[in-house]
C-alpha cells in the first residue's frame, strides 16, 4: 500500500493545486469577465451572429479546465498531452464556432434589415497556424521530457 508523504503533499502537491487555482481564476477574469465588461450595454444581441454570451461562456469554461489542468500537470508529459488536446479543442470551437470562416450578421437599421456576410478564413486560419504551432511545441517538450527519463540510466 501507498502511504501518503506529507512532505511530498506540502511540497509539491499544495503548491501546485494553488497555482493551478489562482491560474483558473485569473483565465476565468481574463477570457470570461473582462470581455463582458467591454461590451458595450447599448449593443443590440439581434446584430451579433450568435449568442455571445453564451459562446463566451463555452470558451471560458474551456479555457479554465485546461490552465488548470496545465498546472497540475507541469513539466510532464500528462501536461504536454492537455496542451495538445487544448490546441486541438481550440481549432475545433472556433471552426464550429465560425461555421468554417464565414459569418452571417443581421444589423437592423431603421426601417428595413441590413444581412452582412463577413468572411473570416484568414483570421481562422491564423488561429489554426498558432495552435498547430502549440501542438508542436508540446509534443516536442514531451519527447524531451521522454529521452531524458529514458537516457537518465544509473549503472550502479
Amino acid at each position: 500500500m501507498v502511504e501518503l508523504d506529507s512532505n511530498f503533499i506540502m511540497n509539491t502537491v499544495f503548491p501546485r493545486v494553488m497555482k493551478a487555482a489562482l491560474m483558473g481564476a485569473l483565465t476565468y477574469m481574463v477570457v470570461y469577465y473582462l470581455p463582458l465588461a467591454l461590451l458595450p450595454s447599448n449593443l443590440p444581441l439581434s446584430m451579433m451572429p450568435f449568442d455571445y454570451k453564451g459562446q463566451l461562456f463555452q470558451f471560458a469554461v474551456i479555457s479554465v479546465f485546461f490552465a488548470i489542468a496545465g498546472q497540475l500537470f507541469a513539466k510532464t508529459v500528462i501536461g504536454h498531452g492537455f496542451g495538445i488536446a487544448k490546441a486541438i479543442v481550440i481549432v475545433t470551437y472556433f471552426l464550429v464556432l465560425s461555421n468554417g470562416g464565414v459569418l452571417n450578421l443581421t444589423v437592423p437599421v431603421e426601417d428595413f434589415t441590413l444581412n452582412l456576410t463577413v468572411d473570416i478564413t484568414i483570421i481562422l486560419l491564423m488561429i489554426i497556424a498558432v495552435n498547430m504551432l502549440s501542438v508542436a511545441k508540446n509534443l516536442l517538450g514531451a519527447i524531451g521530457i521522454l529521452t531524458e527519463k529514458s537516457t537518465d540510466i544509473d549503472f550502479h
